[in-house]
């Protein structure tokens, strides 16, 4: 189980847990990858295989209005193939290419053809186009404005990234197995990576993740948390929690979904959520613990359980805490509680009624309008 449930949770309070297994199913319920990450790994452990070479593209360091933000990443194969993205654009056609070349050229000097744009320099701080000093890895910085004198991206946009180049073959392959298998299993990876290569390690603090460190232009580094997915629990297997589990699960959610109905057809069918469990909603409290960054989305089966849940809840600490349901069954669940001496302040940690006013109406409407409502929060 993962860390916000109460490991001492019996089983008359915790009835039934599982974490899914991929079955055939319909369209709608089949579940695909979306493990945008993992995927990127796998496909360069697939290409280094095959007796091919790679680059790893990685924006370092993003500021302003950028299409690429810290963390996105591109690999291109000396095959052929491009897996993932830096932001789009000319931006990314243009580096793209340049790692191509090098591919081609089997070089890991510089930019002799001045791919980036045109631009007078190279890598940051190099002499321009000199092989000899921008061999991999290297940063290349590219601006959003087109009037800037160098390091022009091709894009109007005013922000600017930085993007780290790094070479990825037979001498990394025990590396990317390792993200490749720790993504897959689960696990939490600390990837390093700098001037000096990339080679996984300790976590980085929250603070030092995906932040560009750079003594000076030739000494840099950057600290990345790999496998870390945000997390909600959806309580409420229906329609709704269904069809929530998937929006959450394409946006990079770890989805767990509870319901207290043993034999629950939407349950079953849904291959979306990582982990379902069927639980005692009478000791819900118990099961799921105090958790800042936690998502909670109540769309249980009606009032009473809606009313069972929220008590238990609106007392601990989440990240977020929605509740749905009509103007009217809010105005009355909330003044029961207020009568029965929850606080203002209490009341003020749910969110309901739940997710953005989009005049939603179908069950996958209301999971956008939830959807967006959790990304405003965990976006800032």
């Amino acid at each position: 189980m993962r860390t916000y449930l109460n490991k001492r949770v019996t089983v008359a309070k915790l009835v039934h847990s599982s974490t899914f297994q991929h079955t055939t199913g319909t369209l709608y319920f089949e579940r695909p990858i979306v493990n945008k990450e993992l995927e990127l790994w796998q496909h360069a452990l697939a290409a280094i295989g095959r007796g091919e070479r790679c680059v790893l593209l990685l924006v370092v360091e993003s500021i302003g209005s950028s299409p690429g933000r810290a963390g996105f990443k591109a690999l291109v194969t000396s095959g052929g193939e491009l897996h993932g993205s830096i932001g789009g654009g000319s931006m990314e056609h243009k580096l793209v290419e340049l790692a191509r070349r090098r591919l081609a050229s089997g070089s890991r000097g510089g930019d002799p053809e001045g791919a980036i744009g045109g631009d007078p320099e190279g890598a940051v701080g190099s002499p321009p186009r000199d092989p000899a000093a921008t061999i991999l890895p290297m940063l290349k910085r590219q601006i959003h404005r087109a009037e800037e004198p160098t390091d022009r991206s091709g894009m109007i946009c005013s922000g600017e990234q930085t993007v780290a180049f790094f070479q990825l073959g037979k001498k990394e392959v025990k590396l990317v197995r390792e993200v490749s298998d720790g993504l897959q299993h689960g696990r939490t990876i600390g990837l390093l990576l700098g001037n000096e290569g990339i080679r996984t390690g300790d976590l980085p603090r929250a603070a030092d993740d995906k932040v560009l460190h750079k003594q000076d232009p030739e000494h840099w580094h950057y600290r990345e948390r790999l496998g870390s997915m945000p997390r909600i629990i959806i309580l409420g297997a229906g329609h709704v929690g269904l069809a929530l589990s998937r929006t959450m699960n394409q946006l990079g959610f770890h989805v767990h979904l509870m319901d207290d109905r043993a034999d629950l057809n939407t349950m079953a069918a849904n291959q979306w959520a990582h982990t379902r469990s069927v639980v005692d909603y009478e000791h819900i409290g118990d099961v799921i613990t105090a958790d800042p960054e936690l998502y909670v989305v109540l769309v249980s089966f009606g009032y009473r359980t809606d009313d069972v849940l929220v008590r238990q809840l609106v007392r601990k600490r989440f990240k977020y805490l929605g509740m749905m349901g009509s103007v009217e069954k809010i105005r009355k669940l909330l003044a029961d509680m207020r009568k029965d001496g929850f606080s203002e302040e209490e009341l003020a940690r749910i969110r309901t009624p739940i997710g953005l006013p989009i005049n939603s109406k179908t069950p996958e409407e209301i999971a956008v309008s939830i959807a967006a409502e959790i990304v405003l929060v965990k976006n800032g």
